[in-house]
């Protein structure tokens, strides 16, 4: 089975990636669903946009805590590396994720789609700045 994806890889003229939770699970990012979801143990509603104007400081705890405690401990895994070196030897074109730990550009992939932003660049709902 590896063999022929291989094979169809390298005759491919353009090849990308589609990735989402799973290719971050081994880094120790849990997915936001399943048995150990992030969904069990915060309220999705937490990351409602209604709710984030009406409890603003709540949800920028949380967000701390997910995504800059948890996400800023983590490193890229062995997929997230081998992309990027099928992209340095042009057998990948992108990669496409829904990700939004970084952990693709860490790992070297540059030409990144990022389907649901970075948390790398964050944007101001009152002026619109990025951070």
């Amino acid at each position: 089975m590896y063999a022929k994806a291989a094979q169809i890889i390298k005759s491919a003229q353009r090849c990308v990636a589609f990735t989402g939770a799973g290719i971050s699970v081994e880094s120790g990012i849990p997915p936001f669903r399943g048995e150990n979801g992030l969904w069990n143990k915060y309220d999705p509603s937490t990351f409602d946009i209604q709710y984030f104007h009406r409890n603003t400081r709540q949800s920028w705890e949380v967000i701390r805590e997910i995504f800059y405690d948890l996400f800023g401990r983590v490193q890229p895994n062995s997929a997230q590396y081998a992309l990027a070196q099928m992209e340095g030897k042009s057998l990948l074109s992108a990669v496409i994720t829904q990700n939004v730990d970084n952990l693709h550009f860490e790992a070297g992939s540059r030409r990144i789609h990022e389907f649901h932003g970075s948390l790398k660049k964050l944007v101001c709902l009152g002026c619109r700045a990025f951070y």
